[in-house]
């Protein structure tokens, strides 16, 4: 009977769920926090992956110690990243009120992550052996190998500081979760400086990101089922708290409504599938036009929302535009009764109005429907 190495098992089984999560994650969301979300998982699978390649060229160095080399570089060049990924994604959590005070602290982590890959490659290239090295088949930590797993560790320790001092920030609904990810990773980090042979570290982030998928990921009750963007009450949430930060902060927004002209004619001569499917394409439209940045929600049926800093209006003009030729391309692709087309109503939010986000929000409706409007009149 032979018997696997420890490290073959837990790395096995990890990058299978990191997979798993992978697969369940895109399907059900596309906001900015779901990319977030799938940018840690890929980059942790990434990495596992390259400490699998660098442990079989190191227990193999006589055919395969290339493996070993492009394994542990690779590891040494991308981790960091993992760190500054998990960042990312609890900004994506916390309102824009202390942003100014909460970006100085995002520079240090990204700072880390260039310089690190920077100094990594330059031993690389010039053979300098600061980090890592082989001699002889056998893989030797460089002279600063515990520098930089210093900085690591504090950098992930303050990752688990971020979340605690800035939790006030965070929507009220997820606080409790949130903390699992940076607790997690850093608990992985510690115990793979006593279990020298199992690679914790990776393993810690992955059950964080089980957690966080099971807690609010695959359970948020803001995203629509069908699309993955933004349901009706997520878009309430949002429009609430853009108000509320341009009143505090002085720093106005957009906010477009939008209406599918014609859509009651896919259901009716193609069904309602072929409804859901262009309810969807048409979602992934408008992420695809108005950028990870932008909130893009379901108001209702067949109507979307957007809600974007962008506050120039020509800008604004030029993406609606992309939007309709892009419908326009997909209506005729799948056949698309004539018509399918797309009504607007879009206005940026003044701080000085004090208009309530309900208030906005029926502005906007009213612009959209006197487009929809004269949309019927012309057909």
């Amino acid at each position: 009977m032979v018997e696997a190495e420890s490290w073959v098992i837990l790395n096995f089984f990890t990058s299978f769920l990191l997979i798993l999560l992978l697969i369940f994650q895109n399907q059900i969301s596309r906001l900015q926090k779901g990319r977030k979300y799938s940018a840690i998982l890929v980059c942790t699978l990434i990495l596992l992956l390259s400490e699998t390649i660098g442990r079989i060229g190191e227990m193999y160095p006589d055919k395969y110690l290339f493996l070993g080399y492009i394994g542990y570089f690779l590891i040494f060049l991308l981790d960091p990243f993992d760190i500054l990924y998990a960042l990312y994604y609890l900004d994506c959590w916390m309102d824009d009120e202390d942003l100014k005070h909460r970006r100085p602290i995002r520079y240090c982590f990204e700072l880390f992550a260039v310089l690190n890959m920077v100094f990594v490659s330059i031993s690389a290239l010039f053979g300098l052996k600061w980090f890592f090295y082989f001699e002889n088949g056998i893989y030797y930590r460089g002279p600063f190998f515990f520098i930089r797993a210093g900085f690591m560790l504090l950098f992930i320790f303050m990752l688990l500081v971020y979340a605690l001092v800035f939790n006030k920030h965070i929507m009220s609904e997820y606080k409790a979760a949130v903390l699992f990810l940076p607790a997690l990773s850093l608990i992985g980090a510690l115990l793979q400086i006593f279990i020298a042979n199992i690679d914790c570290t990776y393993a810690g982030i992955s059950l964080g990101c089980l957690i966080v998928f099971f807690y609010y990921q695959s359970r948020d009750v803001n995203i629509d089922y069908l699309t993955g963007v933004l349901n009706r009450r997520g878009l309430d949430i949002k429009m609430q708290d853009m108000v509320k930060s341009s009143i505090s902060s002085g720093k106005d927004f957009t906010a477009i409504m939008m209406d599918v002209d014609n859509f009651k004619d896919i259901n009716d001569s193609m069904g309602h599938e072929e409804g859901d499917k262009a309810i969807k394409i048409i979602a992934d439209i408008l992420v695809d036009t108005f950028g990870r940045a932008a909130a893009i929600g379901r108001f209702g049926g067949d109507e979307f929302c957007v809600i974007t800093d962008e506050l120039d209006m020509k800008q604004i003009n030029e993406k609606i535009d992309e939007v309709r030729d892009y419908v326009a391309k997909q209506s005729a692709r799948n056949n698309w009764p004539q018509g399918v087309d797309i009504s607007c109503g879009f206005q940026s939010y003044n701080h000085d109005s004090s208009l309530t986000a309900k208030q906005f929000q029926e502005l906007i409706d009213k612009l959209m429907y006197v487009e929809k409007q004269s949309h019927h009149q012309l057909s």
